[in-house]
């Protein structure tokens, strides 16, 4: 099991990761925790996304400047249901998490949600996500910068939920754990939550039995919030100015679920399907009520 509390100088990078919204001035590329590249290729993929518009609505939500180019975090929505639920996709918000990028045209692909309206962004970090970092082009963590909103990608994120007022919200990650988990938030059901980890399993994912901090999963795959998580964001909230989609999202009342894959293996296949299936199985069980 590899994990941060096993690694070296983990003090460090816990800091690093959870400690600090800006850790450099431009999008720097980590090399520490096993990460490998599925080659990700910016222009293929807006292409890719734009090449869906026959099903859905495709936009951009802002255009990300760096070194003279300008970098696209593109929207595909399927059309408004009357009376149905909307479920928005986050890919990207660390730049550097290919599979859960990559899975977007896939998963707008094999969902044809009835009764639901998908509204799936990705990259949300587009300068990182060309660049195999973590952060944007001035050096941001996104995910930590859902208090002061200093980032453009932070801030499209919360207009697009104003505007959508989504009945739930995914956010596709990847971490060095083995397998696959999802963190929950408040809001969220946890026997929704518990099928859909048998469904990621079903589709041939393995599920992760600790998360990335050790803590053993019971069932695997699902990480609910504890009373002491909820105390400690609070704390990191008021102290550091720092929360992530997760806990804003819970903040305004939306249910939220923060997908792990693992980073570590070299098919790109095989790290974009946990991604795929588990958005699937959501939309089925939102259409189903």
């Amino acid at each position: 099991m590899t994990s941060l509390r096993t690694l070296p100088n983990d003090l460090r990078i816990f800091a690093k990761y959870h400690l600090q919204r800006r850790v450099y001035d431009y999008p720097a590329v980590e090399n520490e925790l096993g990460i490998v590249d599925l080659g990700f290729e910016a222009n293929a993929f807006a292409a890719a996304m734009r090449g869906i518009a026959g099903r859905y609505q495709v936009e951009t939500l802002a255009e990300v400047p760096y070194r003279g180019g300008r970098y696209p975090i593109v929207c595909a929505s399927s059309p408004p249901v009357a009376g149905g639920r909307t479920l928005v996709v986050l890919g990207g918000v660390h730049g550097n998490e290919h599979a859960g990028i990559l899975a977007v045209p896939a998963l707008l692909e094999r969902c044809d949600p009835p009764g639901v309206r998908l509204v799936a962004v990705a990259p949300v970090n587009p300068v990182g996500a060309a660049h195999l970092s973590r952060y944007n082009a001035d050096g941001f963590d996104i995910n930590r910068d859902f208090v002061r909103f200093e980032t453009a990608e932070a801030r499209a994120v919360r207009s697009l939920i104003e505007r959508e007022r989504p009945d739930f919200v995914v956010s596709l990650h990847e971490g060095p754990q083995d397998g696959t988990f999802m963190f929950l938030n408040r809001h969220v059901d946890r026997g929704l939550a518990q099928r859909l980890a048998r469904s990621v399993a079903a589709a041939g994912t393995e599920l992760a039995t600790r998360d990335y901090f050790g803590r053993a999963l019971d069932p695997a795959g699902v990480a609910a919030k504890s009373r002491a998580v909820v105390l400690l964001e609070k704390l990191w909230a008021a102290a550091l100015q720092m929360k992530a989609t997760g806990a804003w999202c819970e903040d305004c009342g939306i249910p939220e679920i923060t997908l792990e894959s693992s980073w570590r293996g070299a098919d790109g296949a095989a790290r974009i399907r946990p991604h795929v299936a588990l958005v699937e199985t959501l939309v089925a069980e939102l259409a189903s009520g």
